[in-house]
């Protein structure tokens, strides 16, 4: 879909970086500017956004940045793909994933593009299609992405009722991130393990969630960065106060209390209160409100 508008975005961002005479300079304006096309085309829907990103890589000097840059087109051909249910965007998104560096990159955009090609194949009734996502899931050479396109195809599976798949899938996300000695950050562990306790809690399985939070505090206890600790403890104890109003469990209320206490940065600790206090203060548990204080 073609209009004055995006045309107009386009030739006034492509005006913008011609204008900049230094070479590295220009090409990181097109790198910064790819990104923001690719969020275009998804906020609009509109491939026209896509087209130029592409046709701007060949201005972007660096072979890293230019990597990147097909990262954020390639996750933004996949999310359009989903918003319209479109197979040809999602066979696309793969197409253009051939333009990232292999390894991290390359795990990033295929993430994408397994939700991508799931998500089309099963609201299309294409059980071929939705056959392929798992194939390219296994292809995957990071094991946080791996593990992330996993869950994304339990999600699929559970919206479409078929919760024992959607278990079957998650239970091989939490396997890869179990047994992987790759994952250099215990961040990116303790991430992985609190979105696999919010989707095990959705399916139904509150023993393998609260195993999966219980992995997560123990992932974050060794974290030095204030902030990066600050924003794992928030994300822990919202997913365990929503676990304890779910399955009406107080331990985990008293969890997520606890966890609040290892919050430090204030902007994490006035949001996460609010949060937990609004909750806490409806369920009548008073005591644990004043240990927010």
């Amino acid at each position: 879909m073609v209009n004055d508008t995006s045309l107009e975005f386009i030739r006034e961002f492509k005006k913008n970086a011609e204008s900049i005479t230094n070479d590295i300079d220009r090409s990181k304006k097109y790198r910064a500017g790819i990104a923001a096309l690719a969020q275009k085309a998804v906020e609009t829907n509109n491939t026209t956004f896509l087209d130029a990103a592409v046709r701007f890589t060949g201005k972007i000097i660096d072979e890293h940045d230019r990597s990147k840059a097909f990262v954020d087109i390639v996750r933004g051909t996949a999310r359009m793909a989903i918003n319209t249910t479109d197979a040809e965007l999602a066979g696309r998104s793969l197409e253009l994933s051939a333009n990232t560096e292999a390894g991290h990159d390359r795990s990033h955009a295929l993430q994408g593009v397994v939700a991508a090609i799931a998500d089309v194949g099963m609201n299309m009734n294409e059980p071929d299609t939705f056959e392929n996502s798992k194939e390219l899931a296994g292809t995957i050479e990071y094991d946080t992405y791996r593990s992330s396109a996993w869950r994304s195809i339990a999600r699929t599976q559970h919206s479409n009722d078929d919760t024992p798949s959607a278990v079957e899938s998650a239970n091989k996300a939490m396997a890869i991130i179990n047994k992987s000695k790759l994952i250099g950050q215990e961040i990116y562990r303790a991430s992985a393990y609190v979105d696999l306790a919010k989707l095990f809690i959705d399916l139904g399985q509150e023993g393998m969630a609260r195993e999966c939070i219980i992995k997560a505090v123990d992932s974050s206890a060794g974290l030095e960065d204030e902030f990066e600790c600050s924003s794992i403890f928030q994300t822990i104890a919202e997913t365990q106060i929503r676990m304890g109003v779910r399955t009406m469990n107080s331990g985990l209320l008293e969890d997520a209390v606890e966890s609040f206490g290892y919050i430090t940065r204030e902007y994490y600790r006035t949001s996460t209160r609010q949060t937990l206090a609004s909750v806490l203060s409806n369920l009548k548990e008073d005591e644990l409100v004043k240990r927010l204080a």
